[in-house]
């Protein structure tokens, strides 16, 4: 009985929060409805709809290959969103008016299959603040960011256990 109860919830929960499609017509207005266009680009955007703007949760296509999944305000990223570009580099996390801001992840691919992995603080779509870098052969920097260099505090762990405390400005890093 819990489990059929639980179905009718999801299923009017589901109906509920759901939109209306949006007009056939373009040149219609396209307010709270969900809704796919493509530009003559061939860039793509299906999702929520209001005042004719991408706003709520949808997918964006770019012309080059990459693409966005997550929550847009105003036509732009805003709120929590994946990142995927062409080459293979991925980004989940925050984003604040079309930028990386607030915590998340940057996998960056290095060679064909190497990827760095950054997670941490993001600030005007750059590492900002505390993070943990995890280089190709294992390596991680954990400490400071700025501008997205190492830049304050912070330490290397080596696989073999040893640890390196660390200065840093402008990416470069000294011992102490």
């Amino acid at each position: 009985m819990k489990t059929l109860f639980f179905f009718f919830l999801s299923v009017f929960s589901f109906t509920v929060m759901s939109l209306e499609s949006c007009p056939e017509d373009p040149e219609a207005e396209w307010h709270n409805c969900e809704g796919s266009y493509q530009y003559s680009s061939g860039e793509t955007y299906s999702g929520e709809w209001q005042n004719n703007l991408f706003h709520g949760r949808g997918i964006f296509l770019y012309e080059n290959g990459d693409r966005y999944v997550g929550n847009f305000e105003k036509d732009v990223p805003h709120g929590e969103g994946t990142y995927q570009y062409k080459n293979g580099d991925l980004y989940v996390g925050d984003w604040s008016q079309g930028k990386r801001h607030g915590r998340g992840s940057y996998a960056h691919s290095v060679g064909q299959w190497e990827t760095d992995l950054y997670v941490g603080d993001f600030k005007e779509d750059k590492k900002n603040g505390f993070g943990i870098y995890t280089y190709t052969d294992g390596v991680r920097y954990v400490g400071e960011f700025k501008d997205d260099m190492k830049d304050g505090k912070g330490k290397y762990l080596f696989l073999d256990g040893t640890t390196k405390q660390l200065k840093c400005s402008f990416d470069k890093c000294e011992e102490i």
